[in-house]
């Protein structure tokens, strides 16, 4: 805390410079027995602290410039002398970053940048943060600076974390139809304004599904989905494998997705060429191992997305194992089956 020292008659001693936002202690030197009034002229600069009768701090605020500093004296004997006036200069440079607040992607992190050169020297409180003003995680950050007039200031700077979309084309897969629904699942809490980007050539706001036209079943194909929201971006890849599985009787195709959703179009799991075995059995589990169908012997119906009890099951993937006993066939077949509403 700087202290000075002013003659009360006719003028204070000399000049003063002090740092924005410190505190400085001046003292009135007069005569035995006075007393003292103090007067701090712009009330904006900052605000007076009486510890003793010729004894002040005045608490500086973050205004710059010069500002006049008054004290009175009042002899023993009532006789009051005129205004004697300090100029106070009130100094001090803080670090301007280049943006009010800094936003990051989760897993993603900013480099804050400000004036540096504009400085003797400068540190930050957090040692997490490089010196190169990189910083991993999001909160409000300290920055200690020494600028040309020695005054130490702290400046802070909040980073702030974006929410970062969440997307998920599943597991690779068969399809067998030409024409089939690619959903991105694992969206559900993504905000409207989320843009998907396909591989398709498709973009829009909150386009989570798109129809693919003319797949080629006996060819594998891959397929991607980019999903951005305020520049945090997220994406995924599914590979779509040929289908078809040859067997000694002949050839069952086994589509790996179907769209129960009640509009006439791949309402139910259709496996071509099941029927021929007259005493196959459909099972199907869900991802905990739970069966959640079973079909009658040949399959004569199949499959409509239900459970056992008729309830509509979520869209996800689940596992089949198909018995064909046929007698020959040793290994039942098995794969997976998505469905998509």
């Amino acid at each position: 805390m700087a202290i000075a020292f002013f003659l009360v008659f006719p003028v204070f001693a000399q000049d003063h410079k002090v740092c924005v936002g410190t505190k400085s202690m001046y003292a009135a030197n007069g005569l035995d027995g006075s007393t003292y009034e103090f007067l701090l002229e712009q009330s904006h600069a900052g605000k007076i602290i009486q510890v003793h009768s010729d004894t002040i701090i005045v608490e500086w605020g973050y205004a710059k410039g010069i500002f006049l500093l008054g004290v009175r004296e009042t002899s023993q004997y009532g006789c009051k002398a005129d205004w004697a006036f300090l100029n106070v200069e009130v100094v001090g440079d803080g670090a301007q970053f280049t943006q009010p607040v800094y936003y990051m992607c989760e897993n993603d992190g900013v480099t804050v940048e400000f004036n540096r050169s504009d400085f003797k020297a400068w540190a930050w409180v957090d040692k997490t943060v490089s010196d190169e003003g990189y910083i991993a995680k999001p909160g409000r950050y300290e920055l200690r600076t020494i600028d040309q007039n020695n005054c130490l200031l702290s400046s802070f700077i909040n980073v702030v974390q974006l929410p970062t979309p969440k997307v998920s084309l599943g597991n690779d897969t068969e399809i067998c139809t030409p024409g089939f629904i690619l959903h991105a699942f694992d969206t559900e809490d993504n905000p409207s304004e989320t843009v998907y980007t396909w591989s398709t050539g498709e973009s829009g706001v909150f386009l989570r599904s798109i129809t693919v036209d003319n797949h080629n079943t006996g060819q594998n194909h891959t397929y991607w989905v980019r999903a951005e929201l305020d520049g945090c971006v997220s994406s995924d890849t599914i590979k779509v494998l040929a289908c078809e599985i040859e067997l000694p009787s002949g050839k069952i195709k086994i589509p790996n997705t179907f769209t129960p959703n009640d509009d006439g179009d791949n309402d139910v799991w259709n496996i071509s060429g099941v029927r021929d075995y007259s005493n196959c059995i459909v099972e199907v589990f869900d991802r905990w191992g739970r069966r959640v169908f079973i079909s009658t012997r040949g399959y004569t119906t199949p499959w409509d997305g239900r459970d056992a009890r008729g309830r509509h099951l979520p869209m996800e993937t689940y596992y089949y194992i198909i018995h064909l006993n046929d007698g020959k066939t040793k290994e039942p077949l098995n794969g997976i089956i998505t469905i998509i509403r």
